[in-house]
């Protein structure tokens, strides 16, 4: 070892006076990252590999390795995606691939920087057909600005509790409310546990690392600011828009009367209802969990919905709520619709919030309203749960739409429709 010590030594006093910027270390990934923070070497060699070197680029986070080869320096792959173990073990097909003519390509897919392990997974999971436009814009907006800006420069291995909370979940707490931290926080776990599962990561830095070490508070859910109670109200002001803004008015009422989401609903199509069946069939591609969701529709609603469809004649439509170019009404817009009725006191899912209260008050049993509600179902209850449910979910809606019964009040849409 001291022959080996004194050898690198030499070599290393030599290539300073030739070049100044090259330097021979034993390779490894801890070797190459002190280095990489002297700023005066570019090159690193290593004896024992006189084919290989390592170039630095001007950020010094990365760098390019080399092989030598017919008397020319070639690039092999990039650093730190080819850490040295995986370019060491490499090296011997690289060299015969360069051999033949081959150019090998120049990464293994490991994610090391954390800034690739996020774009990589934001990669994956815009590509997933499965995932609603919403959860996708979710996702972008949580990796680009608030875990890029401030992990994307740490190396994945460096990871740790202390770490995350110094720089990631101090400085976002001050602005964002807890429920917001714990969501970004949950993109980062996904995304680690996502690589480890594709072998893209050796090992999960964050392993045992749960939220609530953090201390960041308790995640309360919020209020319900609408009670089935406030339910009189709501339907007088949206009888009175209906002769005037069928639009403003039939878009809420379809949510309050079934507890279907916006993007669910302002993307309806007439295809999709069977007014003499009294069902509305949701597509997979429009519900949130990508399943069908069978909606049944009391005969006061389906009245509701014909007149509906006669406000359209004049320049009838696929969509019972059009938009712009051919396209439904855009989330925006059906956002606004909410906001303008309610004048900023509640959203559209405080309507689906008080259907769920008011079904529940009526007694309706939970497995019934979870299905109404198309919540996503634990694995046993989705397997083993094979009765056909529609009677009931149709029971539920017609006690709902109605007068309701001895236990809760329902919206009755007849009397306050006139219908």
């Amino acid at each position: 070892m001291i022959l080996i010590g004194l050898a690198v030594g030499m070599v290393n006093q030599v290539a300073r006076c030739a070049m100044g910027e090259t330097r021979y270390i034993e390779f490894s990934d801890a070797a190459i990252k002190r280095t990489a923070k002297d700023e005066d070497v570019s090159v690193l060699r290593d004896v024992f590999y006189p084919t290989v070197r390592l170039r630095f680029r001007d950020n010094r986070r990365r760098a390019t390795w080399d092989v030598r080869q017919g008397g020319k320096w070639k690039k092999a792959g990039d650093w730190p995606r080819w850490g040295w173990n995986a370019m060491e073990a490499a090296l011997p097909a690289v060299m015969a691939n360069r051999a033949s003519g081959a150019h090998p390509a120049g990464s293994f897919g490991q994610l090391v920087i954390v800034e690739d392990l996020l774009r990589w997974y934001l990669e994956c999971q815009l590509s997933k057909s499965a995932l609603s436009k919403a959860r996708k814009a979710s996702c972008r907006t949580v990796i680009l600005k608030w875990l890029l800006p401030r992990l994307g420069a740490v190396w994945v291995e460096d990871l740790d509790r202390a770490l995350v909370h110094r720089l990631l979940i101090q400085p976002i707490q001050a602005v964002l409310a807890p429920a917001t931290v714990a969501k970004v926080y949950r993109v980062l776990v996904a995304a680690i546990h996502a690589a480890q599962k594709l072998k893209r990561l050796p090992r999960n830095p964050l392993e045992g690392v749960k939220f609530p070490e953090f201390g960041v508070g308790p995640i309360r859910p919020k209020l319900a600011r609408l009670l089935p109670k406030d339910a009189g109200v709501v339907l007088a002001r949206l009888a009175e828009l209906f002769p005037t803004k069928p639009v403003a008015c039939m878009l809420p009422l379809l949510m309050l009367c079934t507890g279907t989401r916006i993007g669910e609903t302002r993307q309806a199509r007439w295809a999709e209802f069977d007014l003499l069946a009294g069902l509305w069939v949701i597509p997979p591609e429009h519900t949130k969990t990508r399943t069908r969701l069978e909606v049944p529709l009391a005969p006061g609603l389906v009245e509701l919905l014909r007149r509906y469809k006669e406000t359209q004649a004049r320049k009838p439509s696929v969509y019972l709520f059009p938009g712009s170019q051919g396209k439904p009404l855009s989330e925006q817009a059906a956002q606004l619709i909410v906001r303008d009725l309610s004048g900023g006191a509640f959203s559209s899912h405080d309507l689906r919030k008080m259907a769920r209260a008011g079904w529940a008050l009526l007694g309706v049993d939970y497995l019934t309203a979870e299905l109404l509600l198309n919540h996503a179902m634990p694995g046993l209850t989705a397997t083993y749960v094979q009765a056909d449910l529609s009677r009931l979910k149709r029971e539920a809606l017609e006690l709902w739409q109605g007068v309701g019964n001895a236990t809760g009040a329902g919206l009755d849409l007849a009397g306050r429709f006139h219908l």
